[in-house]
């Protein structure tokens, strides 16, 4: 007996032969492809769309924040010039003081950043005053008034004038 033989004889096995791709197998992958190009495509001009519409947006914020900005600028500039306007005409001012009998009032000027006095002219009442009074009170008094003046600055500036 031999050892090394098998028990059965080797029966080398006979494989089918491929077979070719049919012509349906053939349009799927050609469907497949123009579908995938398709698709491709679509997502192409979806993504540039966007894009557009992503930069559209951006534009019309920046051209409503530059409007808004100056529009700001332009109110604040028309306030500033205001307050210069407003602040030159405190400035200085005028003082008017009535007489207790008479028709003759006399104006000084007042400088509001020193609170200095100058002297100006006498001006007819009825010109400078839009009153209907006929008999000033006391409390109309130059002294009196003078006093007012004073204290006002006294106040601010801490140091008395005499």
């Amino acid at each position: 007996m031999a050892i090394n033989r098998p028990l059965r004889p080797h029966v080398k096995a006979q494989r089918p032969a491929p077979r070719a791709p049919a012509a349906r197998a053939s349009t799927n992958s050609a469907r497949s492809r123009k579908t995938w190009h398709r698709e491709r495509r679509r997502g192409a001009i979806a993504a540039v769309a966007a894009a557009f519409v992503l930069a559209g947006s951006i534009s019309v914020y920046a051209v409503h924040s530059q409007m808004t900005k100056a529009t700001e600028r332009a109110r604040a500039l028309a306030l500033h010039a205001a307050a210069l306007k407003t602040g030159a005409a405190l400035g200085s001012g005028s003082v008017l003081f009535v007489p207790e009998y008479g028709n003759k009032c006399r104006r000084r000027w007042l400088d509001n950043a020193t609170g200095t006095l100058r002297d100006g002219d006498d001006i007819h009442c009825d010109d400078a005053v839009g009153w209907n009074a006929t008999v000033p009170t006391r409390e109309h008094k130059v002294g009196r008034r003078m006093d007012a003046i004073r204290s006002g600055f006294q106040s601010r500036g801490g140091n008395t004038m005499e």
